[in-house]
């Protein structure tokens, strides 16, 4: 029986600049390929992403759905 390490992180907020990246969807990518190639070089490897649902609280009592995005 083989036996798995998992590792999830969460994807990227913002995209980031690079020489040639102008849109806003490259910088996206561009921040989306540096993060999984730094992960990568560690050996990791990019299984899926998924858009998951998070319980927040806002203010005192009451509590709000966010989604997060991961990898």
């Amino acid at each position: 029986m083989s036996q798995y390490e998992y590792k999830v992180v969460p994807a990227p907020k913002t995209g980031l600049k690079a020489k040639g990246v102008k849109s806003s969807e490259e910088r996206f990518a561009n921040a989306l390929q540096t993060a999984m190639n730094e992960l990568g070089a560690d050996g990791w490897e990019f299984q899926r992403t998924d858009t998951l649902p998070c319980e927040e609280r806002s203010g005192f009592t009451k509590r709000v759905t966010t989604f997060q995005n991961m990898l």
